[in-house]
């Protein structure tokens, strides 16, 4: 019997190389792995827990969706899936919420940073998002969540969900797992001691779709402190699939004779060339065939969901 593997990154924007390095590029890699059944989705739910523009939403949505495809996820090996477009989701959602201590939920250390980060828009979606992604693991009956460490305590919570079920209603979900991506934290090109974050502005992050001059002039505008010099050599060594142009960027580093300009200009060549494929790739995936792509993924992940919830609604009496 093969493993399932649930993850999800939202649509709340460009997608930059920390969501890349962090996520996609592991569930790339996992496609080659004959042992698991794949469900990769974009939780566009979760995403409208902070504030947003209804009318750029289905555009930021549809172009993840390319990215996916253009960066290596292929429909044929990985069911590609949208949130919202499996209604049971929320069903099973509440079911979980009926099942939750609140001093789970006040437990989450996540809430409290989206707070700080969203004060004019604390809402109960903040709070509520980690049962919300117990349901998403859940109804494919996960074994493995690929995560980054902020994520741990909500994979937990799932765990803790899906053994009260279990123990209250019958065998049902089995207790799934984080799987942690070795990633480094991928750093703001313009504060060296912060995350990578689209919050940061666009001058700040790199997104995957950047052309090699936009690649190039916000590497040229990157602070060079001593942390900043770190953090780009650190992009190099990502970046550079051979290990031999990081090798003497690093030998000069160390000597005292690298510059800021050589390193900087290094990097952008170095970044460009590894998203050339993609950016080719992403001109060629056209609407109609993102349209297929979700049709195909949602069935798929519908078919699941549903005899999901026919099981949990008869385990739990409501029909």
């Amino acid at each position: 019997m093969k493993k399932v593997i649930v993850s999800g990154i939202q649509p709340t924007g460009e997608m930059h190389i920390g969501n890349y390095l962090g996520a996609v590029k592991n569930w790339v890699e996992l496609q080659a792995d004959p042992q698991f059944d794949r469900y990769f989705f974009i939780p566009d739910w979760h995403s409208m827990t902070i504030d947003y523009e209804p009318g750029t939403k289905q555009r930021i949505i549809r172009n993840l969706v390319r990215d996916l495809l253009a960066l290596g996820i292929d429909p044929k090996k990985s069911t590609l899936f949208i949130q919202s477009h499996i209604p049971e989701h929320t069903e099973l959602f509440w079911t979980l919420m009926t099942l939750t201590p609140m001093s789970e939920l006040e437990k989450m250390t996540q809430f409290k940073d989206k707070a700080l980060k969203n004060a004019e828009n604390i809402n109960a979606g903040l709070f509520t998002y980690p049962v919300l992604m117990a349901a998403d693991i859940l109804m494919y009956k996960a074994h493995i969540n690929p995560v980054g460490e902020d994520q741990v305590q909500h994979v937990e919570l799932a765990r803790v969900l899906a053994k009260k079920f279990n123990n209250k209603f019958g065998q049902t979900f089995p207790e799934p797992q984080s799987m942690l991506t070795n990633v480094p934290r991928i750093m703001s090109l313009l504060e060296s001691d912060k995350k990578m974050s689209k919050s940061g502005g666009d001058k700040s992050c790199l997104y995957v779709s950047d052309s090699p001059t936009v690649i190039s002039e916000k590497i040229r505008k990157a602070v060079t402190d001593e942390q900043g010099v770190q953090n780009l050599l650190g992009l190099a060594k990502l970046f550079d699939p051979t290990g031999l142009t990081y090798k003497h960027l690093n030998k000069d580093f160390a000597g005292g004779t690298l510059k800021n300009v050589e390193l900087k200009d290094t990097l952008a060549e170095l970044i460009s060339t590894y998203f050339a494929d993609f950016r080719a790739r992403k001109e060629e995936i056209d609407d109609k065939m993102v349209d297929e792509v979700i049709a195909e993924g949602c069935a798929r992940a519908r078919e699941m969901a549903q005899r999901t919830m026919e099981d949990v609604r008869s385990k739990t009496g409501i029909r």
